[in-house]
């Protein structure tokens, strides 16, 4: 047996296991935009594979020269495991690689674990987003400067 984590470029076949961790990890499910980061953004969408199985994703997009991570979520089974971290900091550099200097981000208010993550990987609060979440919650929007 082996421990260790492969991380690689999306496939189409890891499309339903991206949906079910989506789907395990947060309230609002748009399972419409995947196809469309791999189409758009094939080298920023990652997923994490531990013994064959796809433990974890981010989805990250480039608009206009900025970088964003619009998702990342690791199976609850493989969490605390620094799969998150793994893949948020081989998002980050494929982001650099681009020349990309800042990647942001929108985190729930009430995810505290989530925004600690980010805080933890240089992502700093720039603001609020006020209702962003389609139940009324806010956003608070994280930035990272890369170089």
């Amino acid at each position: 047996m082996t421990d260790v984590i492969i991380i690689r470029k999306f496939k189409p076949r890891d499309f339903q296991k991206v949906l079910d961790i989506e789907y395990q990890a947060f309230n609002e499910h748009r399972p419409d935009l995947y196809m469309q980061f791999y189409e758009l953004n094939a080298d920023t969408f990652l997923v994490a594979e531990w013994q064959g199985e796809i433990v974890g994703f981010i989805a990250g997009i480039e608009l206009n020269g900025i970088g964003k991570v619009f998702s990342i979520a690791v199976h609850r089974n493989y969490q605390k495991k620094n799969i998150g971290s793994i893949l948020l900091n081989a998002t980050t550099c494929t982001f650099k690689n681009k020349k990309i200097n800042e990647v942001y981000l929108e985190v729930r208010e009430s995810n505290y674990s989530a925004y600690s993550f980010y805080k933890k990987h240089g992502f700093v609060s720039i603001g609020v987003q006020p209702g962003y979440y389609s139940d009324g919650e806010n956003a608070v929007v994280m930035k990272k400067i890369l170089y």
